[in-house]
């Protein structure tokens, strides 16, 4: 199903306050890139009527040219939110749906990529039950620990010291990888970009017909005038035998 307008609703409807934690869990909205997640979390976010909190890094670089340090100033390192990395500011509230970073346990679930619910907020630390499907409601205190961004499209090491956590109702189609929902949406603000990215996401829900997809018009997707049928761009390489 195509959604020309408000995929948020689409998903998670109006009322997103009624529904239940295990209800949210079993709902996503997917994004090729991470450039849109952010900003969709914290709407989504800014809807529940909990109270905010607001969790600060703090950062710092390594890098082999010592004119680096004065020429990448701390504002400029704050504004960064690479691949792999919670923003410098880290806005939760309680029962949101969060994404851990880190592999801190993986036999008890508690791996890159879980899904968890915060239980409670604290200066310091924070606890989370886990809502992904491997070893749901297990129990994770979580402190503020040294991260690195998994790209490198950046000429330093960036060093961010931060809770290993992200919201998670919308989340990029790699990250997704291995879980299955029951309601799917796919913000395809541009098109896939490796290959196999537009299979995972259209296979991500139990039920195809959980599916809904917002294309953002351009050259390579959008609607076509003549039967008004949507299209976007699909990545897929051919083996070489």
């Amino acid at each position: 199903m195509v959604v020309e307008e408000n995929l948020i609703e689409a998903i998670y409807s109006e009322n997103l306050n009624d529904m239940e934690v295990e209800q949210l869990a079993k709902r996503v909205i997917l994004d090729p890139t991470n450039k849109k997640t952010l900003e969709m979390n914290r709407s989504i976010i800014a809807k529940l009527q909990d109270e905010s909190h607001i969790f600060y890094s703090s950062n710092s670089i390594i890098s082999e040219d010592q004119n680096d340090l004065q020429n990448y100033p701390p504002e400029f390192l704050l504004a960064l939110t690479p691949s792999g990395m919670p923003p410098h500011a880290l806005v939760l509230k309680k029962e949101v749906i969060v994404m851990l970073l880190r592999n801190l346990n993986p036999k008890q679930g508690f791996c890159n990529g879980s899904r968890l619910s915060i239980t409670s907020l604290h200066e310091n630390f924070i606890s989370a039950k886990i809502v992904s499907e491997c070893n749901p409601g297990g129990v994770v205190f979580l402190t503020r620990i040294e991260l690195g961004p998994s790209d490198v499209n950046i000429p330093f090491v960036l060093k961010r010291r931060q809770f290993p956590l992200i919201p998670a109702y919308e989340m990029t189609i790699n990250k997704s990888q291995g879980q299955t929902f029951d309601q799917v949406g796919i913000y395809f603000d541009e098109p896939v970009f490796s290959h196999g990215q537009l299979y995972v996401s259209l296979s991500m829900s139990r039920n195809p017909n959980h599916v809904k997809i917002y294309t953002k018009t351009s050259v390579v997707q959008g609607k076509l005038l003549k039967n008004e049928k949507y299209f976007t761009r699909n990545v897929a390489h051919q083996e070489v035998f």
